[in-house]
């Protein structure tokens, strides 16, 4: 059991990486609240969302599905549709639907299982976002839930008019937006930085009833990042885990966590607002039921699963170093991290130095004061309407996630000497009796081979099933052996090393690598 001081550290390392995780989402989610309200106006996202009705409903699952935000990323987003006058039966669709899914998400997730399984998740949870949005309007809406109109001036053509996107962003990170995420990630840190490390390996399991409930109490307050929430799916798969409880994990347990419930309760009312997720969740829960047997395409039920070791301490023991603390928090970046942290940090600091020298108020309506000036219209020199930059703006980060998707999963090519690199790290510290750098390594081995998998089915459209066998043998291994090390094991981990070094010749084999890491 972890000492105070331990416990501490525990709490703040899962804190910091969940604060790591959701940088790139929030960067996305405070910059398309600024560019919706100091580029397109609340006139054009009335029109984008589609007014009242179905079509609205469905256009928010649909701009949801393409955006990457996250559960928390989602809340500027959704403020400024409150703000803009979305009917709030629109606005809680799109809250259901944004963070669940994006195009980097959807690819990954066809490499976990049978793709129908991914399939049916997705078309599950576009029925269940317009029918939240549905019941919502008529058993708990309201006149008083939807806002007037927020129509306002736009800022005119010009420098103006991206200092005052950037101030609306700024303004927005040290906001009210941003105390309901601060409320979701030190929840989430709080709790998984208190279960001890490993106590939820034994969860979640296909043949125990109350699966999908479990998945319902701890994902719905708790956040989950949309990739790694669905690399937690992949691994249910793996493990041959509950599918039902699967479901219930894409659904609500990355669609929700408590700073976001909060921030609903707050602006719709406690009563009605708990008593219509009561509802939906009681729905989620009926379909992952129905779901459990006809979507389950697992051989045989693993006895354990690590999916959950991220909801639990990082820690297996007391003793803890800040050196190990500053290793955790460092395994969590990768490639996107440093720049989105980097421009969370500029907003944060712009956002501060507004609010010092903003107090009465004077800079935005400076902004968006419209210059009488006409702008000639030759040469480079063309004017474009805000509404038109905006929306092009939003199709800029629909295809900049398009992007990420093949920075994030390389291709066997570009991944190769990383590839080697880790392995020859992971077996060393193996051999070396270095457990915990053993056991991180090879946890990075593990989410290479799975990009990896990813790199291939967007290059090329298909996941060969050799090439799929042949990785899924490796990460079974690596498991083991992770598991021999986490179980004090040391020679047995070490007595695996020949027999994984001939998984990976197998693998490097059927993805076209030879030694110099050519295709």
């Amino acid at each position: 059991m972890l000492s105070g001081t331990d416990l501490f550290w525990s709490i703040l390392v899962r804190t910091g990486q969940i604060a790591i995780e959701c940088s790139s989402t929030l960067v996305v989610g405070f910059l398309v609240a600024a560019v919706m309200r100091r580029m397109m106006g609340a006139e054009t996202t009335r029109r984008m969302f589609g007014g009242e009705g179905f079509k609205g409903l469905f256009r928010a699952w649909a701009i949801g599905s393409l955006l990457p935000v996250c559960s928390l990323g989602v809340i500027p987003v959704a403020r400024e549709l409150r703000r803009a006058g979305v009917p709030s039966a629109t606005v809680l669709s799109f809250v259901l639907a944004a963070p669940q899914l994006n195009p980097l998400s959807f690819l990954y997730g066809l490499t976990l299982s049978e793709p129908i399984v991914i399939i049916s998740f997705v078309i599950a949870t576009m029925v269940l976002a317009i029918a939240g949005g549905e019941i919502w309007k008529r058993a708990f809406e309201t006149p008083a839930d939807t806002l007037p109109p927020g129509d306002e001036p736009m800022p005119a053509p010009g420098l103006k008019r991206l200092v005052a996107v950037a101030v609306a962003a700024a303004k927005e990170t040290v906001g009210p937006s941003m105390v309901y995420i601060l409320i979701g990630i030190a929840f989430t840190g709080l709790l998984a930085g208190s279960i001890p490390h490993g106590a939820l390996g034994t969860s979640m399991r296909h043949d125990d009833w109350i699966s999908p409930l479990l998945m319902a109490a701890i994902g719905i307050p708790a956040y989950s990042g949309v990739l790694p929430g669905m690399m937690r799916i992949g691994l249910m798969f793996d493990h041959g885990n509950s599918v039902g409880a699967s479901f219930v994990l894409f659904e609500q347990g990355v669609g929700l966590n408590l700073g976001l419930l909060i921030w609903l309760v707050v602006h719709y009312g406690s009563r009605r607002l708990l008593l219509w997720l009561l509802v939906l969740t009681l729905i989620v829960v009926a379909v992952a039921y129905a779901m459990e047997g006809p979507l389950y395409y697992a051989q045989e039920e693993a006895s354990h699963t690590h999916a959950f070791d991220e909801w639990t301490s990082p820690f297996l023991a007391g003793g803890v170093t800040l050196p190990e603390v500053g290793q955790k928090l460092l395994q969590k970046i990768e490639v996107l991290e440093p720049v989105a942290l980097a421009v969370l940090l500029a907003l944060l600091v712009l956002g501060g130095i507004v609010a010092l020298i903003d107090r009465s108020g004077w800079l935005e309506p400076w902004l968006i004061a419209s210059s009488a000036v006409e702008r000639p219209r030759t040469g480079l020199n063309w004017y474009v309407p805000g509404p038109v930059l905006g929306i092009i703006t939003l199709i800029g980060l629909v295809i900049f996630s398009v992007i990420a998707l093949y920075i994030y999963y390389p291709s066997p090519r570009e991944a190769s000497e990383m590839l080697v690199a880790v392995k020859t790290s992971a077996l060393s510290a193996v051999i070396s009796g270095k457990k915990e750098e053993a056991i991180r390594q090879i946890q990075q081995w593990d989410l290479l081979t799975r990009k990896m998998q990813v790199g291939v089915l967007i290059r090329t459209g298909q996941m060969p099933q050799e090439m799929s066998k042949t990785t899924e043998e490796l990460r079974e291994l690596l498991e083991v052996m992770r598991d021999h090390l986490l179980a004090n094991e040391l020679d047995q981990a070490k007595k695996m090393s020949r027999q994984v070094e001939e998984a990976h010749r197998k693998f490097r084999k059927v993805y076209g690598l030879d030694r110099s890491g050519t295709l």
